[in-house]
């Protein structure tokens, strides 16, 4: 199936990793999940506790090993967690938002919304959807 493939290591039995095809996928328990929807993205959400550089440079890495081209989609990835509506995990997501392009964050501006009108986020991802919305407005 072509040659081995570096893995980014979740947790115990989870990682990622991507395809000869430029595929992003979740390995659990010795099964494979495309990482393709936002809601496919829960099973890599223990991502979001480390740092945004730190994953970016060893998905960065993975990429050139395989000699695919194709980035690993954090967009759909933060959108995931924002979705969940829970806060520990809208907290986490939120931090890694200005690592975004503006494209990309304009592609959250809904979840942003949500967010920033919800009982459930904390007073400070509040604060940032806000941020970000007004972002996303001024360079429509």
């Amino acid at each position: 199936m072509g040659q081995s493939v570096i893995e980014l290591q979740i947790d115990v039995g989870l990682s990622i990793t991507v395809t000869d095809a430029g595929d992003w996928i979740v390995k659990a328990d010795g099964r494979e999940f495309k990482l393709e929807e936002i809601s496919d993205f829960y099973r890599a959400w223990l991502l979001l506790e480390r740092p945004f550089l730190e994953v970016k440079a060893t998905f960065d890495h993975i990429a050139r090993n395989v000699n695919v081209t194709i980035p690993f989609p954090f967009a759909k990835l933060i959108g995931s967690a924002l979705k969940a509506k829970s806060g520990q995990w809208t907290d986490r997501a939120m931090t890694w938002v200005s690592f975004l392009t503006e494209a990309e964050k304009a592609s959250l501006k809904d979840l942003f919304i949500e967010a920033r009108d919800s009982k459930w986020a904390s007073q400070k991802s509040r604060q940032l959807a806000r941020q970000y919305l007004a972002e996303i407005e001024r360079n429509r």
